[in-house]
């Protein structure tokens, strides 16, 4: 069941003038699964017998005894608008959270994870592996992750940190840096990986194209575990 909690915002990180990394106090710590997402609404008052004009974001970051939650936005629309405009540290906001099914595996604790990620899809990733390092599982994880340019590379140094070198696979599209391939993902990135296809877990999230031909191409291979976190 879903909780209702009001949140102080600790931090805010710009990744350059469309996306904003949000690191948020809630005033009521509720358990969630990394993967999970929330709503967000500026809305603010003592019943919520209707629940008022909000957004969904996905979590990005496994749940902590602190309970801080971090949120990454890209300036999409008039409410993403109005949440750059009002959400400033100090600022607060409500949360209902947590929801979705776009989760780690339950039962399977030795399968490679692949996750395959473009711009702000990296965020509900980035909680897979904070959850994963916290469990000593962070050999599991491969991510490939796809961002247009130095500036819009919100989670970089988180994935970093805890993904071993040779299984963190970034690609700019927009921009050419140094040792980063200058082009997107493609599906031999992940066929020359070399995953069992019918025992790893694919975790695809950004927009629908993006998603569509990663799907297609699992579905080629017989992937047995795909999941998905479209936008």
């Amino acid at each position: 069941m879903a909780t209702i909690s009001k949140a102080t915002v600790l931090s805010v990180e710009e990744h350059g003038p469309e996306i904003r990394e949000y690191n948020l106090q809630p005033e009521k710590n509720y358990y969630f699964e990394a993967g999970s997402f929330l709503l967000l609404t500026l809305e603010q008052k003592d019943d919520y017998t209707r629940w008022p004009d909000s957004r969904n974001f996905s979590i990005a970051s496994a749940y902590s005894e602190n309970g801080t939650i971090r949120l990454i936005i890209r300036k999409v629309g008039a409410y993403t608008e109005k949440i750059f405009q009002e959400l400033s540290p100090g600022a607060s906001c409500v949360l209902k959270y947590a929801f979705g099914d776009f989760l780690l595996p339950f039962f399977d604790k030795t399968g490679d994870i692949c996750c395959i990620a473009g711009g702000t899809g990296i965020a509900p990733i980035l909680s897979f592996a904070e959850q994963l390092q916290k469990q000593g599982q962070q050999n599991r994880l491969q991510v490939f992750y796809s961002f247009k340019n130095k500036e819009e590379q919100p989670g970089l140094e988180i994935l970093k940190a805890i993904v071993p070198e040779p299984n963190l696979h970034m690609f700019c599209t927009r921009e050419e840096i140094q040792g980063i391939p200058n082009r997107r993902i493609v599906w031999s990135d992940i066929v020359n990986s070399g995953f069992d296809f019918q025992t790893a877990h694919f975790y695809i999230c950004g927009g629908e194209e993006f998603t569509k031909y990663f799907v297609g191409n699992l579905k080629t291979v017989q992937a047995e575990n795909v999941y998905t976190d479209e936008w």
